[in-house]
C-alpha cells in the first residue's frame, strides 16, 4: 500500500482533507476498518472481470482480452474509435458543449433512441405509450431502471440475457425485482422467453 504523505498524529482525518494547509491520507484499510461499513460483505467476483484478470496475468504474445466491452491498442492501452473522434469532433464545431444535461437527458437523443429500437412509425410512439429517460452507463440505467420499477410497478418481471454481466441481477435483486433469464442468439435473430 503506499500513502501519498504520512498523516500527523492529531489529524483524525478519515478521507483526504486539509490539516493545517496539508493533506493528511490514511490507507484505505484503515478508513474500511474504523467505519459504519466494515461489516459490509464484499460481492462476489465478477466471472467476467476474471476474465480480464486472466488476461493480465497470461504470458501468451497473442492474447486477447475479450472481457471488458472496451478496444485496445496493440500496448493494451485504451483505444479509441476514429469514428468517435469524428463524432465528437462534430459535436465540437457544432457548438455542443459538455454541460449537465436535463434530468431526462438529451430529447434529440432519447427520441432517436426510441425510433432505433421501435421503428419511426411504430403504433407505441403514435400513440404517446413510450417513456425514455437518458442515464449515465448500462449499469446506471438498470439501476435508475431498477428503482423506478420497485416504486412505482411492484410484482413485475424483468428478463435479463444469458450471458450477462453479474451485477445486472443483483442491481435487481436488490430491488426486491422478479428477474428471470432468457437466451438469445444474435447470429440467428431469435430470443427465447
Amino acid at each position: 500500500m503506499v500513502l501519498m504523505r504520512m498523516v500527523p498524529s492529531r489529524c483524525t482525518a478519515a478521507r483526504p482533507i486539509t490539516c493545517r494547509r496539508i493533506t493528511c491520507f490514511r490507507p484505505v484499510s484503515v478508513v474500511a476498518n474504523a467505519s459504519r461499513l466494515a461489516d459490509v460483505e464484499m460481492a462476489p467476483p465478477d466471472p467476467i472481470l476474471g476474465v480480464s484478470e486472466a488476461f493480465k496475468a497470461s504470458q501468451d504474445p497473442n492474447k486477447m482480452n475479450l472481457g471488458v466491452g472496451a478496444y485496445r491498442t496493440e500496448e493494451v492501452q485504451p483505444y479509441v474509435l476514429e469514428v468517435v473522434k469524428q463524432a465528437e469532433q462534430k459535436m465540437l464545431a457544432a457548438g455542443y458543449n459538455k454541460e449537465y444535461l436535463p434530468i431526462e437527458g438529451l430529447d434529440a437523443f432519447r427520441q432517436a433512441t426510441v425510433q432505433l429500437l421501435l421503428g419511426k412509425d411504430h403504433p407505441a410512439i403514435k400513440e404517446s405509450r413510450v417513456a425514455v429517460l437518458q442515464a449515465l452507463s448500462g449499469t446506471g440505467g438498470l439501476r435508475v431502471g431498477a428503482a423506478f420499477l420497485a416504486r412505482w410497478m411492484q410484482g413485475r418481471t424483468v428478463y435479463i440475457s444469458n450471458p450477462t454481466w453479474g451485477n445486472h441481477r443483483n442491481i435487481f435483486g436488490d430491488e426486491g425485482i422478479k428477474w428471470e433469464y432468457y437466451r438469445y442468439s444474435a447470429l440467428n435473430h431469435w430470443v427465447a422467453i
